[in-house]
């Protein structure tokens, strides 16, 4: 094999590293759902999914809704997606994670 295949075997199949990460969530404002994400487009991504699931999980603690339903400022479906919107497993186990979930 000469070296300029198998760069080419390389590049075809390494996983590349996204770009920054970002915390989804949906917030109730007016009686309805609301998506946003953080950091916000005019701000610099999350350089570790680590440090965007522990911003995801205190933002979880902070909105925490109400135990019989959501009600106005309540933050659910929180999670942790990459540069490209995709979603990111949770580093601890591996399955994808959805903090304070409400359908």
């Amino acid at each position: 094999m000469k070296l300029s295949q198998a760069q080419e075997l390389v590049n075809n199949s390494w996983i590349v590293k996204p770009g920054g990460f970002k915390v989804r969530f949906q917030q109730m404002k007016d009686g309805k759902l609301e998506t946003d994400v953080l950091p916000t487009a005019e701000e610099k991504l999350f350089d570790s999914d680590v440090r965007a699931w522990r911003y995801a999980w205190k933002l979880s603690m902070a909105g925490k809704p109400a135990q019989e339903g959501i009600s106005e400022g309540s933050l659910v479906n929180i999670t942790v997606v990459d540069d490209k919107d995709q979603p990111v497993v949770y580093y601890a186990t591996g399955e994808e994670l959805i903090f304070n979930p409400f359908t």
